[in-house]
């Protein structure tokens, strides 16, 4: 465990260092020598979703596409255009298909949540 003088000494380290950078950048000096430069690669695109997987999904939430189209922002006639294999999702909608996906439970509590509210 750090006592509250290294992690005072480890912050002023990190300060100097980071102004030390600034001035090499603002001088053009070159970096390569002094730096690491590091490329991490990630592979984060959403998990493309075929007309099957997306009816399963929205199956899977006991909704119609009406209701489905709701919880997504999207149309209905954009939602039957996937489910049709017409269209294919957004990326962006293929992220949050890959949310729902993962945590369907959030969702469903969601929409009885939204059903109670409109009851109310």
């Amino acid at each position: 465990m750090r006592t509250k003088g290294e992690k005072k000494r480890l912050g002023q380290r990190l300060v100097a260092e980071f102004t030390q950078f600034r001035d090499d950048l603002r001088n053009r000096q070159p970096i390569e020598k002094k730096y690491t430069v590091r490329t991490v690669e990630l592979d984060l695109l959403p998990r493309q979703y075929d007309a099957e997987a997306v009816r399963c999904i929205r199956l899977s939430l006991g909704v119609s596409q009406a209701v489905f189209a709701k919880i997504l922002g999207a149309s209905v006639d954009l939602v039957a255009a996937w489910e049709q294999g017409n269209r294919k999702p957004s990326q962006m909608a293929c992220r949050l298909l890959e949310l729902i996906e993962h945590d369907k439970s959030r969702w469903i509590r969601r929409l009885k949540a939204a059903l109670k509210e409109r009851a109310a």
